[in-house]
């Protein structure tokens, strides 16, 4: 599995929910992808293949349909091939350097399948199982020497193109060099976050999800807390997703909730003495709601009523009803009051105080949180290696921003030990060793000493032991803040070894503030003085940018302050062409939101290297503005290229392509998607595994520099499309119009780009400078601020952060 992607062939069992989003994430990392099923009962053996292919084929068209997209381009489903196993499995996996089961979670059948998988199998086929519940040796039992040992667990989760964490599972017969193989494919290729698991019931992921579940649960019903308020509580105040609990209970589907539980109380123990002891096993059962939402079919949002049920009222109107944990009924939604919560600073603050509450809100977190904490601590050793691999499972894939031990850190684990003591828990060896050990030292408890990517080391339970980073793998948060070469309030300029520096956003949500501006504009000039040869533009927080600083150009606008409003357009477009004509090579490393700006900054650069699930587009019109960042220009620009690599080319395909995808404010669900727009050029790079995409650019800018990097010509002249392209534009936006689709407002904005796109609606075709098509930008764009509707859209964004189509 060490050649190419587009190189190798993978073969998946069964096409449920899991085997066609697996089958649908291969074909995304360029693999040719078999996917079986078995033939749908009462089709005979000489029925059309057709017929005997329905239910693998039938997932297969339904996946260029799926939300969220389990496909990074619709296009790829074309890599997948639909089968059945009566007729294809053989051939397609003689052909296969991976197969992955993901059928019923049944032994014996597993067992079966894998026989015959094996005997049709190369000797080199890594074989894997997807199941979530099953031991991985009692399955491989079934099989021959030579196959266990290449046999382990590859355990994805729902939906699999979106969730990081792969759980990698090798039984006691795993040869080590096939679990190196398959973490090295999962982590570089699939670009998953990769945690190693020991063969014990559930793995990691869902033994301590399920763990805080029921801690959850059970002081839910003892603290009589509404779902509502549990959801409050175990959403951001401690850094996890805004479902919450039950809401997460609904997404993930109740049944599936409840088969877990009884999963692990099947395969556990509440006997002290034996090897499989788990000190929750008493609370591993449903409780009595989740039992009869399970009883009444109501399983959550595939059922579109679990804990919550969506439903409209007496008028029509939209309303969201909870269930009632005591009358095991709906009722109309509580709203939570917890004004306590309203806690400032870092999260690691906010956990620190949170748990310290006096009142319900404490109480809550100190009945799930210190027992979770001494949960995990207890099954360090068992489950996995070190508490790193518990962290990462909880954040890849629960979405926690800290996992228990991150957590326990936060709030301070000699306080936690006095806390658990005091509600007569039995504190976890590892906990009383990690404080031994401190105390020894003369420090404090810590799991964690260190920064990630910079010699980070945790405790084991016996000994710290080092934090390893991934080859090929570049923590930012390693290069400071000893890298630091200059920064501001908002953005920092840090080396990064081999002659590249990086330009770091740290504005909220990455915006394009006065800071990050500021600092933007200075990076050519303070880089070639200290002697760097390239500049990388990224980060590693959430998102890259959401664009420009909304904020202060609506104040500039309803102020009426044109000359600042002025400058400040024309200062961002210099900054932005500065970077793109300046003297070192500048790669962009764009990932999550990349809109309006921030898809601007992107488009300036030499090369893009993009994480391959980008969100990126020019969204200018939700506030009833265009871009104005250069943006237009480099849609006309780029369209001016793409034309002019053929004698006789017209621009006008390819400024429509881009000005279809601005004037509807068209976000991308993948990078392929961008590339699919214009966003990316068909040279620009993408990378699956986000924590890799600043390696990957670095890499690129010290091939572009080390090859004569030559700036591109400022003054280049830029095929424009005149009037006549113009026109053609103009009839379709108010076609739009007339359908309904488009208000007069899109209309007016959708005119003005046309505008500028067009070179300014001159007679006829000819061209332009980059200069001249900037003027022609700022120029709209001040334009539209000084009309009512884009004030009321700026505000209306300001105030709701959704868009109004007015």
């Amino acid at each position: 599995m060490n050649r190419p992607p587009h190189q190798l062939v993978a073969t998946v069992l069964g096409a449920g929910t899991m085997g066609a989003g697996i089958a649908a994430h291969l074909a995304n990392a360029g693999i040719r992808t078999y996917l079986l099923d078995i033939v749908p009962r009462g089709v005979d053996a000489d029925a059309p293949k057709a017929a005997r292919n329905k239910l693998a084929a039938g997932a297969l068209k339904a996946l260029p349909k799926a939300k969220p997209p389990a496909l990074m381009n619709k296009a790829f489903a074309g890599r997948i091939t639909a089968g059945n196993f009566d007729d294809d499995l053989e051939r397609a996996v003689a052909e296969s350097d991976i197969v992955i089961e993901a059928i019923i979670e049944r032994l014996d059948i597993k067992q079966t399948v894998f026989k015959k998988v094996a005997a049709a199998a190369k000797e080199t086929t890594i074989l894997a199982s997807n199941t979530s519940g099953i031991p991985i040796a009692d399955i491989a039992e079934a099989l021959d020497e030579g196959a266990r040992e290449r046999f382990l667990g590859l355990h994805f989760f729902n939906p699999p193109r979106w969730m990081h964490l792969l759980e990698v599972i090798p039984s006691k017969y795993t040869a080590k060099k096939y679990v190196d193989e398959v973490a090295k494919f999962s982590d570089e290729v699939l670009g998953k976050g990769v945690v190693l698991c020991r063969d014990t019931p559930n793995f990691i992921g869902n033994r301590i999800g399920i763990g805080e579940m029921l801690l959850t649960f059970a002081a839910t019903l003892e603290g009589k807390y509404t779902i509502e308020e549990v959801d409050t509580l175990n959403g951001k105040p401690v850094g996890r997703p805004k479902t919450g609990s039950y809401r997460l209970g609904d997404m993930v589907g109740i049944d599936v909730a409840a088969h877990v539980i009884n999963n692990l109380r099947e395969n556990l123990s509440g006997d002290e003495g034996a090897d499989n002891y788990d000190p929750l096993h008493s609370l591993m059962q449903p409780s009595a709601a989740m039992q009869k939402l399970v009883d009444e079919g109501w399983v959550g949002d595939k059922a579109k009523q679990g804990f919550y049920k969506k439903t409209k009222d007496d008028s029509g109107k939209r309303v969201i009803l909870s269930f009632d944990l005591e009358t095991l009924e709906y009722r109309a939604r509580k709203e939570p009051n917890f004004p306590e919560l309203k806690i400032r600073g870092s999260l690691a603050t906010k956990v620190n105080k949170a748990m310290r509450l006096e009142g319900r809100a404490g109480d809550f977190y100190r009945k799930v949180y210190l027992p979770l904490f001494n949960y995990s601590a207890l099954l360090t050793g068992t489950i996995c290696d070190t508490p790193k691999e518990i962290d990462d499972a909880m954040r890849w894939g629960y979405g926690w921003q800290l996992g228990p031990f991150e957590l326990m850190d936060a709030a301070g684990v000699s306080w936690c030990v006095e806390q658990m003591q005091a509600m007569g828990l039995e504190v976890a060896p590892a906990i009383t060793k990690l404080v031994e050990s401190a105390k020894a030292a003369g420090t404090e408890p810590s799991w964690y000493q260190g920064t990630f990517g910079k010699g980070q080391k945790v405790f084991d339970g016996e000994n710290s032991v080092d934090v390893q980073v991934p080859a090929g793998m570049l923590i930012l948060d390693g290069s400071k803040p000893e890298g630091e070469v200059e920064k501001n309030s908002s953005a920092a300029i840090i080396d990064i070894g081999d002659g590249v520096a990086l330009l770091e956003f740290r504005s909220k949500a990455n915006v394009l503030d006065e800071g990050v501006v500021t600092l933007m504009g200075k990076a050519p000039a303070i880089c070639a003085d200290k002697g760097f040869r390239a500049l990388v533009i990224g980060s590693q927080d959430d998102h890259f940018c959401r664009g420009a600083n909304l904020l202060q150009i609506g104040m500039l606008a309803m102020q009426k302050k044109w000359d600042d409003l002025d400058h400040a357009v024309n200062t961002l477009q210099q900054t932005l062409m500065n970077l793109r004509h300046g003297s070192l090579p500048v790669v962009v490393a764009p990932y999550g939101q990349t809109l309006g700006g921030g898809c601007e900054v992107s488009m300036h650069g030499d090369h893009i290297q993009a994480n391959a699930d980008l969100f990126m587009g020019l969204v200018e019109i939700a506030v009833g503005v265009l871009p104005a960042g250069g943006g237009l220009k480099e849609i006309a620009r780029r369209a001016s290229a793409y034309a002019n690599q053929a004698p006789g080319g017209d621009v006008f395909a390819w400024v429509r392509r881009g000005f279809e995808a601005a004037a509807t404010g068209n976000v991308s669900m993948s990078a392929f998607e961008a590339r699919n727009t214009g966003w990316l050029r068909a040279t620009d790079g993408i990378t699956f595994h986000k924590n890799r995409v600043l390696a990957d650019a670095k890499t690129a800018a010290i091939a572009i520099a080390e090859s004569n990097y030559t700036p591109p010509d400022r003054n280049e002249p830029i095929s424009v499309m005149g009037a006549p392209g113009g026109a053609n534009l103009m009839l379709g936006i108010h076609e739009f119009g007339w359908g309904g689709f488009a208000s007069e407002h899109d209309q007016l904005i959708g005119t003005k780009m046309i505008h500028v796109l067009s070179g300014g609606m001159k007679p006829t075709a000819g061209t332009a400078t980059a200069q001249e098509l900037l003027d022609l930008e700022r120029e709209a764009f001040l334009s539209l601020c000084g009309t009512e509707k884009t004030l009321a859209r700026i505000q209306h964004m300001l105030d709701t952060r959704k868009p109004l189509r007015n």
